[in-house]
């Protein structure tokens, strides 16, 4: 039964006690962040135990996330979680951020998945996952809920910046014994790439223009972003410098993407064919193109169903050169690697 961490700007379903968060935007503002933690159970895992972390510890949290106590934020607690797991249990930790017309179910069951795909990462011990759900549509009309998607995306930004602030600084500890020696990830999938985008304006915007190293590794799957995001400061072009690689995933025959070109009209997108100048990316960005490997139903979301796509994301994970991952082809005149 996979157990994931979780902060969201959504709105919960009920004012006390919710069992579940809603496709829109917390009452107490664009920003505000609920933590918790989720059970995920189920063949497809589509059923959850919810845990929300108040502002001061109830008895039945108290039970269940055992060795909480006394009054503190809920992020304090989460993060306090994630913190013990990285330190005594030698597990990193990967953030990851869903993609367009997604419910909260939905995002914990990709989240439980990831989990469960990385579990054997690292030598063995696992990882944390952390996800950050913004208040996707979830709807069955994917063209309207892409407009109404695309705009929650770029508000959930500052958020999003907010929370990664603070569990990176509580990370680091105020002393040597609590700094963490495991590593920080990222996946972002589709959409999740428009959320990083003006994340990271927010983060850069935050720190004075010098922003420290966040992550090891970030993974941009399927990216739902202009091809050109990284030739642009307002866009990705910051990116980088807050990962030690940045690994950009694309599959040209990506059928998802045509909801894109048809509600933004701008076909050329990161997660078709790459950037569009790519030997003029940053030497610590990898371009991955996995069209070969990847057909079928699983086009868009390869990065939790097509085995050889998984396969290599465990390697990047684990701290393997890109140059030294199997299975991949350099291809010179496009500065990509293709998948074979």
């Amino acid at each position: 039964m996979p157990k994931v961490y979780f902060g969201t700007n959504r709105k919960p379903n009920r004012k006390h006690r919710p069992d579940d968060f809603a496709s829109g935007f917390s009452e107490d503002g664009l920003a505000n962040l609920r933590f918790g933690m989720a059970e995920v159970s189920g063949d497809d895992y589509e059923k959850f135990d919810l845990y929300l972390a108040p502002e001061k510890l109830k008895v039945d949290y108290e039970r269940k996330i055992k060795g909480a106590s006394g009054s503190i934020l809920g992020s304090q607690n989460v993060f306090n979680r994630v913190r013990d797991k990285m330190l005594h249990h030698q597990r990193d930790t990967v953030v990851f951020v869903h993609g367009y017309n997604v419910s909260f179910a939905e995002a914990l069951a990709c989240a439980a998945r990831l989990k469960q795909n990385f579990s054997t990462a690292n030598n063995g011990p696992g990882i944390n996952v952390v996800l950050f759900s913004w208040p996707s549509d979830g709807s069955m009309m994917p063209y309207i809920a892409y407009g109404n998607d695309r705009q929650d995306a770029a508000a959930s930004g500052p958020a999003f910046a907010r929370g990664l602030l603070k569990l990176a600084d509580f990370l680091r500890g105020s002393t040597p014994e609590e700094a963490c020696r495991h590593q920080l990830h990222l996946v972002a999938h589709s959409m999740g790439n428009y959320v990083l985008r003006h994340t990271v304006q927010e983060y850069v915007k935050q720190s004075s223009g010098r922003p420290v190293r966040l992550f090891d590794q970030v993974f941009m799957m399927a990216a739902d972003e202009d091809d050109d995001a990284f030739e642009l400061d307002y866009k990705l072009k910051p990116l980088p410098r807050l990962a030690k690689r940045v690994n950009v995933y694309f599959n040209n025959n990506d059928r998802a993407m045509a909801v894109s070109d048809k509600t933004k009209g701008n076909p050329d997108r990161l997660g078709d064919d790459g950037p569009r100048v790519p030997r003029g990316i940053p030497g610590k960005v990898s371009l991955i193109d996995v069209t070969p490997v990847v057909a079928g139903m699983v086009q868009h979301s390869y990065f939790l169903d097509n085995q050889r796509v998984i396969d290599d994301m465990k390697q990047a994970l684990s701290g393997v050169a890109s140059d030294a991952i199997p299975g991949r082809d350099y291809v010179h005149e496009t500065n990509r690697y293709r998948m074979k």
